[in-house]
């Protein structure tokens, strides 16, 4: 069997479509690796084994003379060929973070940068992305960060500019929070006095989960845009999606003129907030898109342009979750 062929059957395994024979063939070569391996997993799920068996691959051509293996489905290959080099990554991820920390790894296999002193320190990798270290903060990743994975570990608060690279996604564990990104920028930051870490996301798209018992593949996250946040709680392990404190215009340079209205339709203004913030906006009662609104919002954060909006059509405004929902019954 090829190395392709090999990696593409793990490839199946993760995605649970291995017939009962592929999978026994699996569970075969992951025992057999265990008399030759001293790393083998304590604790073991897909993933892991994934990760593992693709780490170990020489040593089991060896032992096991996979070259005279044969497959009863090469029709269904070259699917998941495609799919192998990713999901090994993602799998390599994974066994990294549940395996990896600088108590359980040598130092020297380890690159730390904390920072001590009282201003934000600037940490540039070796991929060009950029991490903007706070006062008290940590980041560790492995030596080899940026070869077949970049994932990192995080201990307080950090700003980062992510460099794109959509072959091996960026990957930041604070606790038992996993931030995985392609390119963007986003800061994580725990609350202080408080058992929650906050993500947000200032360009790009993020993906935040949280990371369950390593017998489990289940994940509990959500996607992040632009002006977004989560809150994690570290103890009941839920997410709560909202919109930042102070968003920001995602559009740079808007003209002035953009949030300077004469008699313009709710829905019209709403439609110019939600383009220039990124944000949803949804006007509840339908009779009232058509009230009219004049005003300047130029200087105004969302949020008081928002309330300066409803307070001249006697409506108010809730956000719930990362949408903005306008209520009103009149425009009078």
């Amino acid at each position: 069997m090829s190395k392709e062929k090999y990696q593409a059957l793990l490839a199946k395994y993760l995605n649970g479509e291995c017939s009962d024979e592929e999978r026994a063939l699996l569970d075969q070569w992951y025992a057999e690796l265990e008399d030759v391996s001293k790393t083998v997993p304590e604790t073991v799920d897909p993933v892991q084994k994934a990760a593992f068996l693709e780490k170990n691959w020489e040593t089991l051509l060896a032992k096991t003379h996979l070259d005279t293996l044969q497959s009863k489905s090469k029709q269904l290959w070259w699917r998941w060929l495609a799919a192998a080099s990713v999901l090994l990554i993602l799998g390599a991820s994974y066994f990294w973070f549940n395996h990896s920390s600088p108590s359980t790894t040598a130092s020297q296999d380890l690159e730390v940068h904390k920072n001590t002193a009282t201003q934000t320190k600037v940490v540039k990798l070796s991929d060009g992305s950029i991490v903007h270290l706070e006062p008290n903060a940590s980041l560790v990743l492995d030596a080899n960060f940026g070869k077949q994975l970049r994932a990192v570990q995080l201990e307080g608060e950090a700003f980062f500019e992510v460099a794109r690279n959509p072959k091996i996604p960026f990957l930041v564990r604070s606790g038992n929070l996993v931030t995985e990104v392609l390119g963007t920028s986003f800061r994580i930051k725990p609350q202080v006095g408080q058992k929650t870490i906050e993500v947000s996301v200032l360009t790009g798209r993020v993906s935040v989960y949280a990371q369950e018992t390593p017998k489990t593949q289940k994940l509990n996250g959500v996607i992040l845009t632009p002006n977004q946040k989560v809150i994690f709680d570290t103890d009941l392990k839920t997410i709560r999606q909202g919109i930042v404190d102070r968003p920001q215009l995602i559009i740079a340079d808007l003209p002035k003129s953009n949030f300077q209205f004469d008699e313009s339709t709710l829905e019209k203004v709403a439609g110019t907030l939600q383009s220039a913030y990124g944000v949803e906006i949804v006007i509840v009662n339908p009779s009232i898109r058509n009230c009219a609104f004049t005003g300047d919002l130029n200087g105004l954060s969302l949020q008081e342009q928002l309330a300066f909006i409803c307070g001249s059509i006697n409506a108010e405004f809730e956000i719930r979750g990362s949408t903005v929902f306008i209520l009103g019954s009149s425009c009078n």
